[in-house]
């Protein structure tokens, strides 16, 4: 069912300064040619050794990484889990009355002040 952590999500003001940082410190590179880009945030994940993180930089105002980082700080965003079957796991949730937000997440009132990032094998970022 679950296969390992897939990623950890940072939530960063500056995903340049930030990569700077981490590949000086740790050998970071970067994965892919792009990220994600969204109205809210831009992601991009880097690979430290056999670890992936994703940097979450916040764009424009009050969106979930922009109000992630004034109320908290930089820091631990999510963890993502890679499971066998993602519907497996929400069915889980269901039953166990879980919040889940977007058939994506478990929410962090849910899981222990965690939130859980659920992906499939197949998906690839």
């Amino acid at each position: 069912m679950i296969q390992g952590i897939h990623h950890v999500g940072i939530a960063v003001q500056s995903i340049d300064t930030v990569a700077a940082f981490l590949k000086e410190m740790f050998g970071a590179e970067f994965v892919g040619e792009r990220g994600l880009e969204t109205p809210e945030f831009l992601s991009r994940m880097v690979k430290i050794g056999g670890s992936l993180f994703e940097l979450l930089e916040p764009r424009g105002q009050g969106g979930l990484i922009e109000r992630y980082i004034s109320s908290r700080g930089e820091g631990i965003h999510h963890y993502s889990l890679q499971v066998d079957d993602p519907e497996e796991v929400f069915k889980l949730c269901d039953e166990k009355g879980m919040k889940v937000l977007a058939r994506r997440f478990i929410h962090p009132k849910s899981a222990h002040g965690m939130l859980i990032e659920i992906i499939g094998t197949n998906e690839r970022f």
